[in-house]
């Protein structure tokens, strides 16, 4: 499932949001949460259950790609795009064996209203 959506952020703000774990911890909503990071691991809490990721960051095209590290766990993408003048699009991409269009399709909605309320508060402090 794809989800489109925009931020009124700088693509390379929004993306280091999305890729240093410790800021990725502030704007994960529940279910998930980081429990902990091994290198270019992140150990993240789904419904309770800890799931390991391989983070994989292009600051070039600025895109990230979380790769489940058991099979059939879930998998996400992300890329940010320059949109207008200091906004960006971003897409986020969803894969989960077992869940639905429509419950990744909220899912990824969220994750994109809440990456923006957290670049947002970042901007505002600054």
């Amino acid at each position: 499932m794809r989800v489109r959506g925009e931020v009124g952020a700088l693509p390379d703000l929004v993306f280091a949001a999305a890729a240093e774990p410790p800021r990725l911890a502030e704007w994960l909503p529940e279910p998930l949460a980081v429990v902990g990071v091994n290198g270019d691991v992140l150990i993240v809490s789904v419904d309770g259950r800890p799931r390991q990721f391989r983070v994989l960051a292009d600051f070039d095209r600025l895109e990230l790609t979380w790769e489940p590290l058991a099979e059939g766990g879930p998998a996400a993408r992300l890329r940010a795009e320059l949109a207008g003048v200091g906004g960006s699009v971003v897409q986020l991409e969803l894969e989960c064996a077992g869940a639905s269009d429509e419950e990744l399709g909220e899912l990824a909605a969220r994750l994109l209203v809440e990456l923006g309320k957290s670049v947002e508060r970042e901007l505002a402090q600054d």
